[in-house]
């Protein structure tokens, strides 16, 4: 029998971020900083001396960035090829992992304000910040020689700063495929956290993969890449006059969007802000001007007068015991029947609706027995009519001759106002004192 030796195929993670070699190589070239330019389809790479041997003393490169190299005359950028071999040595030679940024997120506290502001109207103030931090959170990129449909490519595996992946929509959101050199020095990150990275991303990558063979190892990636991606924090802050209030903000540079103001006092959502007389501040749409008093308050505070129509603040208005609806102090007027102070709506002639709308009722209505329990004298009478208001009971008795009106509290049963009169007439004359005194006993 025969010895075979088996080969185990090396792990290559299959991702949704994938790039063609030649792309790759002009990211490689800027990330170097060569003196690289491309001409017709082809590049152009000027040699050091150092490294005219590895090429056979050329002192100039040309590469075929359309595919295998057809001219004699020009390099393959194929992986494999000396060239790919030679470039991949030189990313690897600045160490561990080459640090980049996302090419498209903000930098500076002031691009920043300058989106957030932008979304916030404040009337009569201003929006500023109250305090901004950016901070450096590294993301790593594993790049592995791949193949799509038997062409050489370049697939991306993505780690987040705290070890767990990076779905496909936050890796483009974050602009992690679109990535530049930092010129200047790079953040620090400990060694031992970026080894952790890096662990994490191969098991990303042996998940990742279709083999199945459970003898399979990960392949190397090509280049190890820090993508140092901002975070902000901070909080604006709206000011009107001398009163100032506080949005805090929080999430990644990039994607940072301004968010509604919600109110201390209505709890609405709003970008446009503004402030009460007594420098409350919230929504615009939740403050209006009292059509009594001129001030500017909370919509909440404002009620419709019952009788003018006016919207103006509650303080400047009372209930009205008939109608139960709010009206100006200045629009009520005594009821002629029972005394009771009313809103203009409630009268007609000067009588309240309650007057005028009695409905008879029998000696056993729970309402009537409370009264005569109270006021004994009263059992006397035997027909009555009965309204009720928010606070009283207008309780009519009525015999063949004489009619008498009681008005009691319907909290206390204290008569608050009586009357009597004859059965012909519209007017009513008070009982009171030692009078109603024997009426009621």
């Amino acid at each position: 029998m025969s010895e075979s030796t088996a080969t185990t195929e090396l792990i290559v993670p299959e991702t949704d971020h994938r790039e063609d070699i030649a792309t790759f190589v002009r990211w490689a070239m800027e990330q170097l900083s060569l003196d690289f330019r491309v001409e017709d389809g082809v590049g152009r790479l000027p040699l050091s001396e150092a490294d005219r041997s590895t090429f056979g003393g050329r002192s100039e490169l040309q590469l075929d960035l359309n595919g295998a190299a057809s001219n004699r005359q020009r390099e393959s950028i194929d992986l494999n090829s000396r060239f790919g071999r030679w470039l991949i040595g030189r990313l690897r030679a600045s160490g561990p992992a080459v640090h980049v940024r996302p090419k498209q997120q903000p930098t500076a506290v002031k691009d920043i304000a300058e989106r957030l502001f932008a979304a916030y109207r404040v009337e009569g103030g201003q929006v500023h910040l109250g305090g901004c931090q950016l901070a450096d959170y590294p993301f790593l990129r594993l790049s592995f020689a791949a193949k799509e449909e038997g062409r050489p490519c370049v697939n991306h595996l993505f780690v987040a700063h705290d070890g767990t992946s990076v779905s496909p929509q936050l890796a483009h959101d974050l602009g992690l495929l679109e990535v530049e050199p930092i010129t200047a020095l790079p953040p620090r990150i400990e060694e031992a956290t970026l080894n952790a990275l890096i662990a994490a991303g191969r098991r990303m990558a042996a998940k990742q993969s279709t083999s199945r063979d459970p003898t399979a190892a990960v392949a190397d990636p090509l280049v190890t890449a820090v993508v140092w991606v901002k975070h902000v924090s901070g909080q604006l802050q709206f000011t009107i006059g001398d009163h100032t209030v506080g949005l805090p903000f929080s999430g990644w540079a990039k994607l940072i969007q301004a968010q509604p103001y919600v109110a201390k006092y209505s709890g609405a959502s709003t970008f446009h802000l503004a402030a009460t007389d007594d420098g409350r501040i919230d929504a615009f749409d939740q403050i209006a001007t009292c059509e009594q008093s001129g001030r500017r308050g909370l919509l909440q505070e404002m009620v419709t007068c019952s009788v003018t129509g006016k919207r103006v603040l509650e303080e400047f208005t009372e209930l009205c015991p008939v109608t139960g609806k709010h009206a100006l102090a200045d629009q009520f007027a005594t009821c002629s029947v029972c005394q009771q102070r009313v809103s203009k709506t409630a009268l007609e002639n000067g009588v309240c609706a309650a007057c005028r709308h009695l409905v008879k009722i029998k000696k056993d209505d729970p309402r009537l027995v409370w009264i005569l329990g109270e006021h004994t004298g009263l059992d006397r009478w035997n027909r009555w009519q009965l309204a009720e208001t928010e606070h009283v009971y207008i309780a009519e008795a009525r015999s063949l001759w004489k009619r008498l009106l009681v008005v009691v509290d319907k909290e206390t049963l204290a008569v608050r106002h009586l009357a009597a009169a004859s059965r012909a007439s519209r007017y009513w004359t008070p009982i009171t004192g030692s009078a109603q005194a024997e009426w009621l006993r």
